[in-house]
């Protein structure tokens, strides 16, 4: 594949074996469609019918996603009678395209095998017109930032933005004419999201794993004070005591922060996940005025007041000076290993203690200082079994990061491509 400079109808980005020979064509959307599958307005009730237990299930705009169907959102499912009545002559055929108009709109994925399915609220299929397009490049086609961007300006609506077939009517696109161009493009999108839907099951399975070892290996009942999952060599029963037992607690700056271009570094909820990524900064002057307790290495930082989760963590362990905002607690390990608190944080008994404590009446949540330190914890007597418990997560946490990592690489060449592999 080769850049090339745009002249005429030619993306930036396209196969070598086509940048000289074929140009591409503007084009009314229909003009590539033989026929519109849209049965809006439609029931089971209206039908005379029923949506059964089993049968075949129904493809609407909350199961149909961005590249891929979902079983399990929202699932209807009809009978034969039913899906005779509803789907006779216009019946989905494998690799036909089907896009969502509304709520949301513009969700673009592919009838995935010839099982049958009925055709529900909310979502349209195109029957193509071989001899111009491929299914398989009309797919990427509407998924490219251009279509997009020109479906949203024909859309119409408030919140839930809605196109009509009479909108995309009004739609133009500029396609190859070599139906070998189309088809190789729309293989090698193919190929990306199969690649990218590897990470992400990938990234699912471990953290649904670490998910499932937070719940095994810290005691998950209130009168459990052993795990059900341990390391080799450790059966002691745990202790049983309050954060404030074996933490000082702290928060962070009450005063609206005054950034500057370079000074100590200022982190918030939106950073926590990566404090030393943060490019807000404090001057100087201004920590020294406004943190008697400053941080040091081995403190942990935990969201107490938020409109999203409370008690994500971070572990400080470089030695730089951060300030922080009251939305913050800095949590000061005395008598237990630090790792082992930061990991213990997340485990489902302490998530269940914070979220007792949580004020729910607040905009946004939050938990008071003082009601942390009350907070009940389960600890190992051996330091032994601590350090380990919390480098084997710290292990678990790298590894996910990693995936992630991956994953949105992919993700953001599977932008880039979008934008210059189409006019």
């Amino acid at each position: 594949m080769t850049e090339q400079t745009q002249t005429k109808l030619v993306p930036k980005r396209r196969f070598k074996e086509f940048q000289n020979n074929y140009a591409w064509e503007k084009r009314h959307f229909f003009d590539n469609i033989k026929k519109t599958i849209d049965f809006r307005g439609r029931t089971p009730k209206k039908l005379g019918l029923n949506w059964s237990e089993t049968g075949y299930l129904a493809l609407s705009a909350l199961n149909v996603k961005n590249g891929y169907i979902d079983p399990n959102a929202d699932a209807h499912y009809g009978n034969q009678e039913l899906y005779d009545k509803w789907m006779t002559g216009s019946e989905l055929k494998k690799g036909q395209v089907l896009f969502t108009t509304e709520a949301p709109m513009g969700n673009v994925a592919q009838v995935p095998d010839d099982k049958g399915y009925i055709l529900s609220q909310r979502t349209i299929a195109f029957d193509v017109d071989p001899g111009r397009i491929t299914d398989d490049f009309l797919a990427v086609l509407l998924r490219s930032p251009k279509t997009f961007a020109e479906l949203s300006a024909l859309s119409s609506g408030g919140t839930a933005k809605g196109v009509s077939q009479k909108s995309i009517s009004q739609l133009k696109v500029t396609v190859p004419t070599n139906l070998e161009e189309q088809t190789k493009i729309g293989a090698f999108f193919k190929n990306l999201d199969h690649l990218i839907t590897l990470h992400q099951c990938k990234l699912e399975k471990t953290k649904a794993l670490k998910s499932a070892y937070l719940s095994e290996m810290f005691p998950a009942e209130e009168d459990e004070l052993k795990p059900k999952r341990r390391f080799a060599g450790f059966t002691q029963t745990w202790e049983q005591c309050k954060l404030s037992d074996v933490a000082d607690y702290y928060d962070g700056t009450h005063q609206t922060p005054k950034y500057t271009e370079k000074g100590v570094k200022f982190i918030s909820v939106e950073n926590i996940k990566s404090i030393q990524d943060s490019d807000k900064y404090i001057s100087e002057n201004d920590f020294e005025k406004q943190f008697k307790i400053k941080p040091q290495v081995n403190d942990i930082f935990m969201t107490r007041i938020t409109a999203g989760v409370i008690g994500d963590t971070a572990l400080l362990e470089e030695d730089k000076p951060l300030a922080y905002y009251v939305s913050l607690a800095l949590i000061r390990p005395k008598s237990i290993v630090a790792l082992y608190l930061e990991k213990y944080i997340n485990s489902p008994f302490f998530k269940k203690e914070l979220h007792k404590r949580i004020i729910h009446t607040a905009f946004p949540k939050k938990i008071n200082l003082g009601d942390i330190g009350e907070c009940g914890i389960k600890i190992p007597n051996s330091k032994k079994e601590q350090v380990q418990i919390g480098e084997f997560f710290k292990k678990m946490d790298n590894t996910i990061a990693i995936q992630q990592f991956k994953l949105e690489k992919l993700q953001n060449i599977k932008k880039a491509f979008l934008n210059e592999m189409f006019v």
